[in-house]
């Protein structure tokens, strides 16, 4: 059977997975590839889906950035942290080239899981230090490039330097870019990015757009105290299905 009808027309399920995380991925600025990675390795393996969503990714966060500012919303200190991002997603694309995506999977839904009942504790006022950013960018770099993840620690990372909800959106937006371009690069000279991952993207890809549109103008209806809560929220039941799946 053709691989779009199949998607399209037999199961909506997937599509519907897209939908509701490409409306969290407006809403919040990341999301995506956390709440459908799980659920779509029912259908699909690890190795096979997951530059699927690193390049439906993309698209959302350029979309994302290229929306009208009225001012600068990432500072020197998130720069840091997004060119780290970018120089360490290398190394995780090595390690889903190498290491058995199960595992990789398996061990990054506990860690999310720890990250964020960490987060629920109410979060100390303190000043970062500069190295904290890059460390930060490098850690976060490393466990997109391997399973296309980004969200719970940079959440947690966002969150502990107070950065406001439109803020929020265009660092995890420009941190997406980053390390998203590195690791197709990556996918594609290691011969993981197929033709069947291309024609994947491009049917997720309008929906994608659609539902971030949407979750954009839900984002403004949220104080920063509920959109925090709402981000731990996503991340601890996805990071469960990480584990489980």
């Amino acid at each position: 059977m053709d691989f779009t009808f199949n998607l399209l027309g037999m199961n909506i399920w997937v599509v519907l997975v897209i939908v509701l995380s490409s409306l969290l991925k407006g809403l919040t600025g990341f999301g995506f590839a956390l709440v459908s990675l799980p659920v779509l390795m029912a259908w699909y393996p690890p190795r096979e889906i997951i530059p699927v969503l690193m390049i439906c990714n993309l698209i959302a966060s350029l979309f994302i950035v290229l929306q009208k500012k009225q001012h600068p919303l990432v500072t020197r200190p998130y720069q840091s942290l997004i060119v780290s991002g970018g120089l360490f997603t290398v190394l995780g694309v090595m390690a889903l080239k190498t290491v058995s995506e199960q595992t990789l999977v398996h061990i990054t839904g506990l860690a999310f899981i720890v990250l964020t009942l960490f987060s629920w504790r109410k979060l100390p006022k303190v000043k970062l230090p500069p190295i904290a950013f890059s460390l930060a960018g490098a850690l976060i770099g490393f466990i997109t490039g391997a399973i296309s993840v980004s969200g719970p620690p940079l959440a947690l990372f966002l969150n502990l330097s107070r950065v406001d909800n439109r803020g929020f959106r265009e660092i995890f937006a420009w941190f997406s870019i980053v390390t998203a371009v590195v690791a197709i690069a990556g996918y594609i000279q290691t011969g993981l990015l197929t033709m069947q991952s291309l024609k994947m993207a491009l049917v997720f890809v309008p929906i994608l757009l659609l539902g971030t549109i949407v979750g954009k103008r839900l984002n403004t209806l949220f104080s920063v105290n509920a959109f925090r809560k709402i981000n731990m929220a996503i991340t601890l039941l996805a990071s469960f299905l990480l584990l489980v799946s």
